[in-house]
């Protein structure tokens, strides 16, 4: 693969360069699909910086009366789900030393927002 090629393609945010092969010198990308969070499951994801720690955030003003995450990774348990909005029981996590912490926050998140590190 050309440096200049694999450069751009690290640059990417949804891009899996673990598919090349080198035998063909090709590879191939699959399409960039977003998660579906279904209600009674778990998850651990990553809050964006616009809701972490933000009580004027659109998300805690107008869904969880002044509530809003202050743990940036948090394992999820989906209560119920009402369009892009889901609603979570989670239990901070902090990803350096996969283990969980001390510290619960339950509200509304925005679902096209947030980002599915892996399903549990």
């Amino acid at each position: 693969m050309r440096k200049i090629i694999e450069d751009q393609l690290k640059k990417t945010q949804y891009a899996d360069l673990s598919n090349f092969d080198s035998t063909t010198n090709t590879f191939t990308i699959p399409k960039y699909t977003k998660p579906v969070y279904e209600s009674q499951k778990c998850y651990l994801i990553q809050v964006p910086s616009t809701i972490l720690n933000n009580p004027s955030s659109f998300v805690a003003v107008n869904y969880n009366n002044g509530s809003f995450p202050t743990n940036e990774y948090l394992k999820i348990f989906v209560n119920k789900t009402a369009g892009k909005m889901i609603y979570v029981n989670g239990l901070a996590y902090d990803i350096n030393m996969k283990q969980d912490l001390l510290k619960m926050w339950s509200g509304w998140l925005p679902s096209d927002e947030i980002i599915m590190i892996s399903k549990m």
